[in-house]
């Protein structure tokens, strides 16, 4: 399979972004004017480009030296760009920015063998610059370089294609690949338009994920597989009689809950009453909670297949871990679990990863070869915390926007997605 990256450069290769620290140098003008129209969508880049070209002011030698003294790259880059050469994965720079500086950083760091687009730039005599846009498109004519039909023209010659990118001028390419890998403004943008990516911070992350193999998936339960609200609300409900409190609506209980029960309650009761209603708490949703809880749609389905598929199951939950492994059970999956992690089971509970950690171990398994599933920001900090992928599911706690703030590896669309992700983290 010929497999190509498209990676924007500033903010993305680039640490900086090398046209704003230019233009803040050199230009006599009011930039700041020119760029704030760009991002109220007043002109496109090619517009704005075109303009600070009449203010920008300095000589070909002094602006070099400038690049050579003010930029720097991710140092993680020419790792990944040696794995890509190694594996036949190609590598292109797709970049609105100016061409001239891309050409200096890259030989700086012996890089220049990379193929680049960008817009052009001619150095005059006067020291002004004459910017010209051979990788623009004349129907929409807002980029200098539209990255977008240079992820279709190069969609002619390889099989799939990955594109890397932070900002506003990598939205249309993002649309056009087969997988992206996003951050900033980037990933934000990716998540309101239902556009597959994964969320990095750096090439070594990316690296990572080209290297990943799924061996192993640790799923949190309420909100991921199952579905018990009536029964944790009939047990809360229990613990605000004995209290002597009258508790909250049924339809808010998704406000009031937290991370743990201990957190739940001590919203409205003093650390004593807290220590008094938990066992009472405990008590009634053991009475009630196999008849009360039962799988989300399309869990059990997913589990069976990934069963199947010889994937090693686990699970990390903050409900107490003797009433997890009762509810699999009484669901007829327990056995597919090789781990199951609950409260009571390790010294804390998420968001320590202690969980991850306990479930890891039984599993045989080391962190890079597993995922974590959860429906809540508290899941993805946990993911986090124990090095290993979170991936954020919207079933639960959390909408599919309140997750992307915790900025998950990934944010499953569903939960049956998982069983194409499993085979093939990049599809």
């Amino acid at each position: 399979m010929k497999r190509l990256i498209l990676c924007d450069f500033d903010g993305t290769i680039s640490v900086r972004d090398m046209g704003y620290v230019l233009v803040n140098r050199f230009t006599s003008g009011n930039w700041e004017g020119i760029d704030q129209d760009f991002r109220d969508g007043k002109i496109g880049s090619r517009e704005a480009y075109s303009r600070i070209a009449k203010i920008l002011k300095g000589d070909q030698p002094t602006i070099l030296r400038f690049i050579q003294e003010h930029s720097s790259i991710d140092p993680s880059f020419p790792v990944f760009y040696r794995y890509c050469r190694e594996k036949g994965i190609d590598i292109k720079i797709v970049s609105d920015g100016l061409d001239f500086y891309i050409k200096k950083i890259l030989e700086m760091h012996h890089l220049s063998e990379i193929p680049f687009y960008a817009n052009c730039t001619q150095f005059r005599e006067d020291e002004g610059i004459d910017v010209s846009f051979p990788h623009s498109e004349e129907e929409c004519g807002l980029c200098g370089t539209c990255k977008k039909k240079l992820v279709q023209i190069h969609q002619k010659r390889y099989d799939s294609i990955f594109f890397v990118g932070n900002g506003l001028s990598d939205r249309c390419a993002a649309q056009e690949a087969d997988f992206v890998f996003a951050k900033d403004s980037l990933y934000p943008y990716c998540i309101k338009k239902d556009i597959t990516c994964h969320f990095f911070k750096d090439f070594q992350e990316i690296l990572n994920d080209l290297k990943k193999q799924i061996h192993g998936i640790i799923f949190d339960l309420d909100g991921t597989l199952i579905e018990s609200y009536e029964a944790i609300y009939l047990g809360l409900k229990e613990c605000f009689q004995y209290l002597g409190k009258e508790i909250f609506p049924f339809q808010d209980l998704k406000t009031y809950l937290r991370a743990d029960l201990e957190a739940t309650l001590s919203q409205f009761f003093l650390p004593e009453e807290v220590l008094k209603g938990i066992p009472v708490m405990r008590k009634k949703y053991e009475k009630v909670y196999l008849n009360k809880t039962h799988f989300l749609d399309g869990a059990e389905e997913v589990l069976n297949t990934l069963h199947s598929d010889g994937v090693i199951l686990g699970i990390a939950s903050n409900k107490f871990g003797h009433f997890s492994r009762g509810v699999l059970t009484h669901l007829g999956v327990s056995d597919y679990f090789k781990s199951v992690i609950g409260a009571g089971d390790v010294a804390r509970n998420k968001p320590f990863p202690d969980m991850i950690h306990a479930a890891l171990k039984e599993m045989e398994l080391p962190p890079e070869e597993a995922i974590f599933v959860g429906d809540t920001l508290t899941d993805i900090e946990t993911g986090k915390q124990a090095r290993v992928d979170a991936y954020g599911l919207p079933t639960g706690f959390h909408s599919k926007k309140e997750l992307s703030q915790g900025k998950p590896k990934r944010l499953l669309k569903n939960l049956q997605e998982l069983v194409r992700v499993a085979k093939n983290p990049l599809s």
